[in-house]
């Protein structure tokens, strides 16, 4: 063993107590970045699986300006699903419709989907949470959001009234209740065949298409890809259909970014005086060190293995302990239900890359934190050294 690296580990063993706190700043220090970034990204999960995933879509065509409905919908969804990349589409028809059960009437959005093209285009029949979801050739059947059911004091099974403006009212049957954890679609929408809302609300074309991509992050690209296709301007990404949440999700990741600065800052202090704190408390001993031939090199390389050395382990420490928390989690995900029922699932996860990225940055900040008072050791004089010792 190299002698600078023995007298490295032996004077860590000799202040074993500043040695060990200095351990558990840096594996705070560790854990802090790695499970605020897998709870930031879990919350991204949920919010963009709610709300895009279920709701928005990766992309939407939407009416032109001027339009209620999209003119010519059924040639247009061909064209689309002609084009490579994308793994589905499916129009919608939505309008405004009264809702009664035995107890109460609201006012409601009413939308029509192909159930079996939904299942391509959007997450939705996934999120059944009790009955079944709608099948191509029901009639007067519902889906409804859990807030819409607690609300109107109903559930699977029961029926309810729709009346469209000033038409006879008609009987539905629920045949199944939703939890999206899109406060639209749980709160405000009640969800029907697209036949059956079109007759209903006599419209002929649908006023939103729905589009699922193989790789949600090119967007871009095939917007314009559609609206060479289509010839149709209005069509909109996931992400400006979401300005708000993207705002959201830029706050959360500020605040990731923040604490895991914070953590790395902690962790360059701590190092810092307590090798700083060493060098001062043993100015005698790498006095008389340099007076039996210790070079200046030698001096430096003790004290930047003494913060290499607490470093590891603190890393060490602090990445298991950080994933095991995440792991943790990942077990028992959080679960929020802000109104009426309405759930919000966050799995936290981190990549590990990210987990690699971290360990890398504490371990350089610990290296950098250990420079300036190794070179102050390294610099210091034999002869002050020995006096002032």
């Amino acid at each position: 063993m190299k002698a600078w690296m023995f007298l490295a580990i032996k004077d860590l063993s000799k202040r074993k107590r500043e040695t060990l706190m200095v351990i558990l700043a840096i594996t705070i220090g560790v854990v802090g970045p790695l499970f605020t970034t897998a709870l930031n990204n879990g919350m991204q999960n949920a919010f963009v699986g709610t709300t895009v995933d279920v709701e928005y879509g990766h992309l939407q065509i939407q009416p032109n300006t001027g339009d209620t409905t999209i003119h010519n919908s059924e040639s247009v969804l061909s064209k689309v699903m002609g084009i490579k990349g994308i793994v589905g589409a499916a129009p919608r028809i939505s309008s405004g419709i009264n809702i009664e059960s035995k107890t109460e009437k609201i006012g409601i959005g009413f939308i029509g989907i192909k159930p079996s093209l939904e299942e391509k285009a959007s997450t939705l029949a996934e999120t059944i949470d009790r009955g079944e979801y709608l099948d191509d050739k029901d009639g007067n059947d519902l889906l409804i959001g859990t807030a819409v059911a607690e609300i109107l004091k109903v559930d699977v099974g029961d029926t309810v009234l729709l009346q469209y403006r000033d038409r006879p009212k008609e009987k539905f049957r629920i045949k199944g209740v939703i939890s999206t954890g899109s406060f639209m679609l749980d709160r405000y929408a009640i969800i029907a065949n697209y036949d059956t809302v079109k007759r209903i609300v006599d419209e002929d074309e649908a006023n939103l298409i729905v589009i699922r991509l193989e790789n949600h992050e090119e967007s871009k690209r095939f917007k314009t890809l559609i609206q060479k296709e289509t010839t149709l301007p209005n069509v909109k990404t996931w992400q400006e259909l979401s300005a708000g949440m993207a705002s959201m999700i830029e706050t959360f990741n500020s605040i990731s970014l923040q604490t895991s600065a914070i953590s790395v800052f902690v962790a360059a202090i701590a190092i810092s005086l307590i090798i700083y704190t060493t060098v001062k408390n043993k100015t005698r001993e790498i006095g008389v060190l340099k007076a039996i031939g210790g070079r200046g090199s030698m001096i430096l390389k003790i004290y930047l293995a003494e913060a290499l050395f607490i470093g590891m382990i603190g890393i060490t420490l602090g990445t298991f302990i950080g994933l095991f928390l995440v792991n943790g989690m990942q077990q028992n995900p959080i679960v929020t239900e802000p109104e009426y029922g309405m759930k919000l699932i966050i799995t936290p996860w981190i990549s590990m890359n990210s987990v690699v990225a971290t360990d890398l940055a504490i371990l350089l900040t610990c290296i950098i934190g250990g420079i300036y008072p190794a070179i102050i050791a390294a610099k210091t004089n034999i002869i002050k050294a020995i006096w002032s010792g």
